[in-house]
């Protein structure tokens, strides 16, 4: 949910309103994340199905790259063949396949790993430097999160941001942050111009 927040309010400032937003939940797929993809795709095509559904011309998918961004293509990939949909090459290409756009971008974005979190605290400390240092002495400090997995240091870390920042709600999400009075996160940051682009070239 919170990539699918992201894409939402980037979607907004760049006035695309050609397509619309959906992410795994329980309610839809039974499971969150990566893992309930197969069945989340499924029921587009499910939804394709009915004689009152709008038409799809196009699939976006996005999902972290985590520490192995051919490995998560792999994932994605796999999951659109076993619900009958195209598969694009390569991520980051925008493909034709029978009247059907398709494209994979995984977060951060091309020729990196990481989380979305990554993408949000860079995002955060360009704005306001000082808050990365601040960050690395909470962690030396506190002895919080001793794990080396740079994803989880990244989460930690936006959450601490978050507990900071957001004073009405110090335990919000990802998903929850862009509705949270203090919000750390510029949307306006150019750290998104490349994830802006994207979607501007999917839709056009």
């Amino acid at each position: 949910m919170g990539d699918a927040r992201l894409i939402d309010e980037l979607l907004k400032l760049n006035q695309i309103a050609s397509c619309s937003i959906g992410c795994p939940s329980q309610a839809s797929s039974k499971g969150q994340g990566r893992g309930a993809f197969p069945r989340y795709l499924a029921s587009i095509q499910t939804a394709r199905t009915r004689f009152n559904s709008v038409p799809l011309r196009g699939l976006l998918v996005v999902a972290d790259a985590n520490g192995n961004a051919a490995k998560s293509f792999k994932d994605v990939s796999e999951s659109l063949q076993e619900s009958k949909f195209p598969v694009p090459s390569r991520a980051f290409n925008i493909e034709e396949v029978d009247r059907l756009r398709v494209a994979v971008y995984l977060v951060p974005g091309e020729g990196e790993t990481g989380t979305l979190e990554h993408i949000l605290l860079r995002a955060v400390f360009k704005k306001s430097p000082d808050l990365e240092g601040c960050l690395d002495n909470f962690s030396t400090c506190t002895g919080g999160l001793r794990s080396t997995d740079p994803n989880l240091q990244a989460k930690m870390r936006m959450s601490a941001l978050a507990a900071a920042f957001c004073e009405e709600n110090p335990w919000c999400s990802p998903n929850l942050i862009w509705s949270t009075a203090g919000n750390p996160v510029p949307i306006d940051s150019d750290c998104f111009a490349g994830l802006s682009k994207f979607l501007a070239d999917f839709s056009a």
